[in-house]
C-alpha cells in the first residue's frame, strides 16, 4: 500500500494536457503548445560555455552542501545592488531547483496540524507540499480582509508568489505589510522576479532585511532559461539555513556542480544583454495575447509579470481546454488545476514563439466562431 502522505499529492493538470498533446503529435497533428511554463529560449551562451568549460576541467564532484562560495557571493552582490540588502553568503544555500528550495523551506518550519496561507488560484505544488508535510493549506484571496479571516492560532506561514503563476500579477505592498505584522513566516517565491514588464514588483527582502521572518526562494530557471539545469537558492536567517542544510546533506548532498559553475555567468553583462532581449520579446507576446483575449470578450486582469495570461472564459475551463485540444490542436491549461476559483478560467502561456502564439490564438478564434 502506498504512503498515505503520497496519496495527498494530486497530479499536475498541465501534465495531463501535455500528455494528450504529445499523443496527438505522435499521430501527426501539429499542436500549438500554450500550456507549458517553460521559456522557449535557449540558455544564454555564456552560461552554456561555462558549463562545458567546467565539465572539461573536471568539476564533476560534490560541492559544499551550501553551494560553491563564488555563486553565493554573486547572489549576495545581486541583492545588495538591487535592494541595498546586506545579505551575506552564509544566509544563502544553493538547491537543485527552486521547487526543491520551497520543499526544504516548508520542511524546516512545518509541523503536523499547522496551517499555511496560499492564494486561490496558485501554483499547484504549494498545496501538495503542505499536505505531504502534514499541514493544512488555507486558500484565500490576497486581500487584507480575506487574510484576516483566514488567520488562526494554527497559522504558521504564508506563501507569496510575485509575479504569480498563474495570474501574472504582482502582490501589493499592503499584503506584505500585513503578512509581516501577523504571520510567523513569510515564504516568498520570487522565481519570476525579473520578468516584469510594467510597474513595480516587490521582493520580501525590502520588508525584512534582517531575515527574521523571511524565507526567500529564487532560482535561474525562468529568467535565465535554465529549467533543465536544476539550480535554485534559498535566502534566510541562520537558523533556517542550518535546518535546510541538514536536509540538503541527507537528501541531495549538494546542488548539481556543473550547474552551479555555469550559473556564475548569469551575472555577466553579455548574459544580461540576452536576458533583456528575451524580456522585450516576452512583453511583445504578452501584448499580443491580451489583444486577442479581449477581442474574444473574455474577462482578464492586467498580467504584468511572469509569462501567463489567466482569463475568465465564462464556462468550464477544463471542458473547454480538452475540446479545443482535440478539435483545434491548441494546448491550454485548465484553471481549476490552480485552485477552486479557477474553474471557469484557462491559463495561456506565452513562453512560445510569437508566430506559434499567433497561430494558436487564430485557432482559438476559429473555435469560438464555429
Amino acid at each position: 500500500m502506498l504512503s498515505k502522505r503520497l496519496l495527498n499529492f494530486e497530479s499536475f493538470e498541465v501534465m495531463d494536457i501535455l500528455a494528450l498533446a504529445q499523443k496527438l503529435e505522435s499521430e501527426g497533428k501539429k499542436v500549438i503548445h500554450l500550456e507549458i511554463g517553460e521559456p522557449d529560449f535557449n540558455t544564454p551562451k555564456p552560461i552554456v560555455d561555462e558549463g562545458i568549460k567546467s565539465l572539461k576541467e573536471g568539476k564533476t564532484h560534490y560541492t559544499d552542501s551550501r553551494g560553491i562560495l563564488e555563486l553565493r557571493e554573486k547572489i549576495s552582490e545581486l541583492y545588495k545592488d538591487k535592494y541595498k540588502a546586506d545579505i551575506i553568503p552564509d544566509n544563502i544555500i544553493i538547491t537543485g531547483g527552486s521547487s526543491l528550495g520551497l520543499f526544504f523551506a516548508l520542511s524546516s518550519i512545518i509541523d503536523d496540524g499547522d496551517e499555511v496561507l496560499i492564494q486561490n488560484p496558485c501554483y499547484p505544488c504549494y498545496k501538495n507540499f503542505i499536505r505531504f508535510l502534514g499541514a493544512k493549506p488555507v486558500f484565500c484571496d490576497f486581500t487584507v480582509e480575506s487574510l484576516e479571516e483566514a488567520l488562526s492560532d494554527k497559522t504558521k506561514a504564508i506563501i507569496i508568489n510575485s509575479p504569480s503563476n498563474p495570474l501574472g500579477e504582482v502582490i501589493d505592498r499592503e499584503i506584505y505589510e500585513f503578512a509581516y505584522e501577523n504571520i510567523p513566516y513569510i515564504i516568498s517565491d520570487e522565481i519570476y522576479n525579473g520578468l516584469v514588464y510594467e510597474g513595480k514588483c516587490y521582493s520580501a527582502i525590502e520588508f525584512d532585511e534582517n531575515l527574521e521572518k523571511t524565507i526567500l526562494i529564487n532560482g535561474f530557471s525562468k529568467l535565465y532559461a535554465m529549467t533543465g539545469w536544476r539550480i535554485g537558492y534559498v535566502i534566510s536567517n541562520d537558523e533556517i539555513i542550518e535546518a535546510i542544510l541538514k536536509l540538503q546533506q541527507n537528501l541531495f548532498i549538494s546542488a548539481p556542480t556543473i550547474s552551479q559553475y555555469a550559473a556564475l555567468k548569469a551575472f555577466e553583462k553579455e548574459t544580461e544583454r540576452e536576458i533583456n532581449s528575451m524580456i522585450k520579446e516576452f512583453d511583445r507576446r504578452r501584448r499580443l495575447v491580451l489583444k486577442y483575449v479581449k477581442d474574444f470578450g473574455w474577462e482578464v486582469n492586467n498580467p504584468i509579470g511572469a509569462y501567463y495570461v489567466f482569463p475568465n472564459i465564462g464556462e468550464d475551463g477544463r471542458e473547454f481546454a480538452y475540446k479545443l485540444l482535440k478539435e483545434k490542436f491548441v494546448a491550454l491549461t485548465p484553471g481549476i488545476g490552480f485552485g477552486s476559483k479557477g474553474k471557469n478560467y484557462i491559463r495561456i502561456s506565452y513562453a512560445n514563439s510569437y508566430e506559434n502564439i499567433k497561430e494558436g490564438l487564430e485557432r482559438i478564434k476559429e473555435f469560438l466562431n464555429k
